[in-house]
């Protein structure tokens, strides 16, 4: 039995992403095999303090952005994605916490800095996870990421300088990758650490709904119009957009169609993007947008169970948590071929990838779409894989082996 401390940057279940499932499944999981866990985030986008889910304690700190002239806006915008904080109180817990054999971190730069100064201080392992990328991120990504510090002065540099925040990784115990092209990249730059590909996982049972859907009604979707599913946070990461590019060319080909975007804004402005596309096309009957539904919200399964194929075009994607989603519901998937997408979707086996482009999109769409055969064949497929490779009770028991490890090496080292 271990006892772990999960450090997470956010953990509200109103604004939900693949990181907090993976947190949020694997403690389950851990605290099932019987081990000893809290998680602990800072209070950005909370309402609630500290609270207790599935006998598991949550714990939110205040935090803080090192930087002058960041108004609220900027601050929101930080909080969703890209956000660099600080927090004191999270750092004198950490130190506080009682009999902690591991500290797994979920999140980079200046927590992990605090973790990794914590760890160092208890003499305890402490391990690192990327959920989001760190090496391969594009640089266009990066940009529109810095976007909300312009005009800002970061005093925090101090800070960044007295904690030594550009070691948190050089001196982590091990690293975890979900994406197989960042596992490649942490592992040449890190040949001697642990680095580890640890794949997401999904909730099979869940996502095999029985139950009666009036998901169709609710949102006033026809029997005989068919549905494209894009279940990611509305992001100029996921790409949405081009779903509305093919819902348009779809639409003009009198095909029936309707667009289902289902997840949290993490990007205003991208999303006001979305909306002019919607508007200018005359869409606005077409394409349903669904936001702010908590991470146990019914109409989360019910949307899978009621689509017909499910789209995720991401510019940039680690791994594809929806991906497994869509699998366990019984969805063929089109994805984009980049990231850890390339290694998760097997073209023509589990499923089909674009090479970016809407034209490829719309071929891929069509093939699908048209050759019942091959759609049943790939979800067979699908289902397959995620119920024997992805659950997360296989995830987890993985993760325990790593930590297993970790521990065994850092007390060996002593």
């Amino acid at each position: 039995m271990t006892n772990t401390l999960q450090v997470i940057r956010r953990f509200v279940f109103e604004e939900w992403g693949g990181t907090e499932t993976v947190v949020w499944n694997t403690s389950r999981m851990l605290k099932q095999m019987g081990n000893e866990l809290e998680i602990l985030a800072t209070s950005a986008l909370g309402t609630k303090g500290n609270e207790t889910e599935d006998d598991i304690n949550i714990r939110r700190f205040p935090y803080f952005y090192p930087y002058l002239n960041l108004n609220g806006s900027k601050r929101l915008i930080l909080d969703k994605k890209g956000g660099d904080p600080y927090s004191l109180e999270l750092y004198r817990y950490l130190l506080s916490a009682q009999n902690i054999d591991l500290i797994h971190c979920h999140t980079m730069n200046r927590i992990a800095a605090s973790v990794r100064l914590a760890a160092k201080k208890k003499n305890i392992p402490y391990v690192v996870s990327f959920h989001g990328g760190h090496f391969d991120v594009p640089a266009e990504e990066m940009r529109l990421m810095t976007i909300p510090y312009k005009g800002t002065l970061n005093y925090g540099k101090l800070i960044d300088i007295m904690v030594h925040k550009n070691r948190y990784l050089d001196d982590a115990d091990g690293i975890i990758c979900v994406g197989y092209n960042e596992y490649e990249l942490t592992s040449e730059k890190y040949p001697e650490k642990l680095v580890y590909y640890l794949p997401n996982g999904v909730d099979t049972e869940k996502f095999n709904f029985k139950g009666s859907n009036d998901f169709r009604e609710k949102y006033g979707i026809a029997t005989d119009e068919k549905v494209i599913l894009c279940l990611s946070r509305i992001d100029y990461q996921k790409n949405q957009k081009q779903l509305v590019d093919l819902t348009q060319r779809l639409r003009s080909e009198g095909e029936r169609i309707k667009l289902v975007l289902l997840g949290p804004i993490t990007s205003e402005l991208y999303f006001a993007q979305i909306k002019k596309a919607i508007a200018n096309f005359g869409l606005e009957k077409d394409v349903i947008i669904i936001q702010g539904l908590r991470a146990n919200d019914p109409d989360l399964v019910k949307a899978y169970d009621a689509a017909d194929i499910f789209i995720l075009p991401s510019i940039h994607e680690p791994f594809g948590i929806v991906v497994l989603e869509a699998w366990a519901s019984g969805l063929p998937v089109i994805a984009a071929a980049t990231g850890g997408l390339k290694k998760l979707v097997k073209p023509e086996v589990n499923g089909l990838l674009f090479d970016g482009s809407l034209e490829d999109l719309y071929q891929k769409y069509k093939q699908l779409s048209t050759v019942d055969a091959l759609a049943a064949r790939l979800c067979e497929e699908a289902t397959r894989e995620v119920n024997s490779t992805y659950s997360w009770t296989a995830i987890t028991k993985l993760l325990q082996e790593y930590y297993d490890e970790i521990i065994a090496k850092h007390r060996k080292q002593k």
